[in-house]
């Protein structure tokens, strides 16, 4: 019988991972709105591959290797290719929130003039890593899943 534990282990590091920095993004926010009350509060685009990591670690890998006693090979598929699409994921995260900060990636454009008071949502280089980053991650945990 093929053990659950190796899937628990990687979904419970990256979900509980992603929550602690999750945590802290949502404290620099709270931050952010207690110094500058007029200024609009969002997430980055780059918190959000967190966001997805948490919720498919814990929805795809965790809950169903947990409910049933004795997983299917679907489910250990499921599992494998979350596993693999989550890791991507917060593999990408550290480049998009670099951008989203403009240090070193996105660093040219503050020199270039861009007022650094003005915020946005999402910057350039950091929407494209998160798209690239997704689409990776549906495509890496399709390829995964296919069971023969």
């Amino acid at each position: 019988m093929r053990s659950p534990r190796p899937y628990l282990t990687v979904a419970s590091i990256l979900s509980g991972f992603s929550i602690s920095v999750f945590m802290f993004r949502l404290q620099r926010e709270l931050g952010v709105r207690e110094r500058h009350p007029d200024w609009t509060n969002w997430l980055a685009w780059a918190d959000y591959l967190v966001i997805a990591t948490i919720v498919l670690s814990v929805l795809l890998v965790v809950v169903p290797l947990v409910a049933f006693s004795e997983p299917t090979e679907f489910v250990f598929s499921i599992a494998a290719g979350t596993c693999a699409a989550t890791s991507l994921l917060l593999l990408a995260y550290p480049f998009a929130i670099l951008d989203h900060y403009g240090i070193e990636i996105g660093g040219w454009r503050r020199k270039l003039g861009d007022n650094v008071e003005i915020r946005h949502k999402g910057e350039p280089i950091e929407r494209i890593i998160v798209i690239i980053a997704s689409l990776l991650a549906i495509f890496f945990r399709r390829d995964c899943t296919v069971v023969e």
